[in-house]
């Protein structure tokens, strides 16, 4: 079989394969020479240790993840090193001759030139010196790098967008609808630069609602025979970190031309979905537009228009659109409260993040809120995705579909475990289905225990992915399902729109010659955004818990390991680490038949526990808070 390797810092690591089958264990020996991520040749067999598992055996590479690594210079033996920041990468690489000339202890990175034998040993070509890991901006320059991807356009994009108009012309809505009187606006976060998406809502003579959802028609000036559509496919996502954006798009084009600005014309395709009073759809209608959007809302502004906080300056700025915004919330609690009914899952987790100043240092850690005006933008934009799928579901027209396949009952296993440990009822949900996962997690809503059965959940789940195939929507509850509302930070998006253009028999351009293959492409620079984003901020909130050290704090117990304890801190919602010798107060081990701690005195430690903790220090190697426990 063909898949990819997920690489673990202690030496073995695991097959992932391409076709979508069960994982399979590679144990060390079979490890060497591969690196994270690398996509190898294996053979998969039944593992003869574990019931219902299976373990694969290494034959061939047949494509290497990384062309580059990132890590620190060292000196041994008068000859220079790259010490990789991937702990899953054992060896180090030694450096040939090079022109630039680190100082011991700088980031670097290295070009490959030898790959790793059954030996280990690698050889590279030193490419860039990042500077020192203290520097401002190092760190997230460093990010960028280890996940390979580009800064820049390329010279040829570049001067092909230099060519598009700064605003569209009158030639170019001909044949269009005109909705530029109508009421419309965005709403987004205060920082946002790109606007994908507008709203608005009327009501029909028969009473009905008349939701229009208006999408930026950024396939109108990306034609898939351009170098600029090469480049965002390869791209396939805008990638967002702490102190910047990547974006898929140039930024004439991303946060310009197509970017749906207040009180100036553009191009959209326009998702108009009627609904009753209690907000079952009645009907759906597609056409291509031209709005001109007559509010850039925030969403806290909104929310405060909404609540009757706003301050005077607000409620003016938002007096002629408040009677629609008001229907647009009700409609919005009618469309999720039938959403739910049939079982849609909403894991409304908090988000802690880092906010980096110009001066590329760590002002804050937030934990932001799911405010009612974010939902509200999200039950729109679900239902307009689901309308452009069943749509092209029903016309036959290929496209690009988000599935999300339901768990098997060994995905759930850990779940499971943990409910039956913990004495949690489950017996009368069928945790297979969403409405049966929607109903345990209804049921322990306000439980100590609730926010690690809700973390369970989602990790019991399986990734949502592209897809030929309309194969439904489990956590979304729903029979069909794309992305159609973000076509400048997503390539699948702009596949839809053409997709969406053929159907409407608009002028166009096919999308792709292979589906199948985009999908997957699609799917995994997803992936790698997803995770470069996520180190991203973890390196950021150690960065800022560096000068906290020392501090104390209370920490809910969310995870238990053989190893200690991870920990949320209270109210930053940074995740911390207390090792197991760091529990002084007995001495403890890891209880795997009541997933908790137990010290040999009768001491113990258990999920959903609130400890006392003191900040000790910051492992960077990995990018983990270290806490003591405090007593007393």
């Amino acid at each position: 079989m063909i898949g990819t390797v997920q690489a673990n810092e202690k030496g073995f690591g695991f097959f992932i394969p391409e076709d979508g089958s069960t994982d399979a264990f590679l144990p060390p020996k079979e490890m060497n020479g591969i690196l994270n991520g690398d996509k190898i040749k294996a053979k998969v067999f039944k593992d003869p240790r574990k019931e219902d598992r299976f373990a694969a055996e290494f034959i061939s590479i047949v494509k290497r993840a990384h062309t580059s690594i990132v890590g620190l210079f060292v000196k041994e033996g008068g000859k220079g090193y790259l010490k990789p920041d991937d702990n899953r990468i054992r060896s180090m690489v030694q450096l040939g001759a090079s022109d630039l000339k680190p100082s011991e202890g700088q980031k670097i990175v290295a070009l490959i030139t030898r790959w790793p034998g059954p030996d280990g040993r690698m050889e590279g070509k030193l490419e860039e010196i990042l500077g020192h890991p203290d520097d401002p901006g190092v760190d997230i320059r460093s990010i960028i790098r280890k996940h390979n991807w580009p800064e820049r356009f390329p010279a040829i994009v570049e001067a092909q967008t230099e060519g598009f108009p700064e605003n569209p012309s009158e030639k170019d809505w001909e044949g269009r609808l005109d909705l530029r009187k109508l009421p419309i606006l965005t709403i987004d976060g205060p920082d946002a630069k790109d606007f994908d998406d507008a709203i608005s809502l009327e009501k029909t003579p028969s009473g009905r609602y008349r939701l229009g959802v208006h999408i930026a028609d950024v396939s109108h000036y990306v034609h898939d025979d351009m170098p600029l559509d090469k480049e965002a496919q390869a791209r396939a996502t805008s990638l967002y970190l702490a102190d910047r954006v990547l974006p898929m798009l140039p930024h004439n084009l991303s946060d310009g031309l197509c970017s749906l600005r207040e009180g100036v014309p553009r191009l959209t395709v326009s998702a108009f979905l009627e609904y009753s009073s209690e907000g079952h759809l009645a009907r759906t209608h597609f056409a291509l537009s031209v709005i001109q959007s007559s509010r850039r809302g925030t969403y806290g502004e909104v929310q405060q228009v909404l609540d009757g906080t706003a301050n005077e300056e607000v409620k003016q700025k938002y007096a002629h659109l408040e009677p629609m915004l008001k229907e647009m919330l009700l409609l919005s609690r009618h469309i999720r409260r039938n959403r739910e009914a049939h079982g849609s899952l909403d894991f409304d987790f908090p988000e802690v993040k880092a906010i980096v100043g110009m001066d590329g240092l760590v002002k804050e850690v937030k934990v932001t809120e799911k405010l009612e005006t974010h939902k509200l933008i999200e039950d729109f934009m679900v239902a307009a995705n689901e309308a452009v799928a069943s749509h092209l579901s029903r016309l036959k027209i290929p496209s690009l579909y988000r599935i999300h396949e339901p768990p098997s009952d060994s995905d759930l296993d850990d779940l499971v475990k943990f409910l039956q440990i913990y004495k949690i009822p489950f017996k009368n949900f069928d945790l297979t289905t969403p409405l049966g996962l929607r109903s345990l997690l209804k049921s322990v809503q306000g439980h100590k225990l609730e926010p690690v059965i809700s973390t369970l959940s989602l990790r019991s789940l399986k990734l949502a992915v592209y897809s030929t195939e309309n194969l439904g929507h489990f956590g979304l509850a729903l029979k069909s399902y794309c992305h159609f509302t973000s076509p400048i930070r997503r390539y699948p998006d702009l596949v839809v729109h053409r997709s969406l253009k053929k159907a409407l028999k608009a002028p166009g351009h096919s999308a792709h010659s292979n589906y199948g293959k985009l999908a997957v492409h699609c799917s995994t620079q997803e992936r790698s955004a997803e995770k470069a984003e996520r180190e991203c901020q973890k390196v950021m909130q150690l960065r800022f818990m560096e000068k906290r050290i020392g501090e104390d704090f209370s920490g809910l117990v969310r995870h238990i390991t053989a190893y200690g304890v991870y920990v949320e801190l209270i109210p930053t919602g940074i995740e911390g680490f207390i090792p197991i010798e760091n529990l002084t107060d007995d001495l403890y081990q890891f209880d795997p038949p009541s997933l908790s701690m137990k010290g040999k005195r009768g001491a113990h430690v258990q999920y959903g526990d609130i400890l006392k903790v003191n900040v000790h220090s910051v492992d960077r190697v990995f990018q983990r808070l270290i806490l003591t426990r405090i007593y007393g």
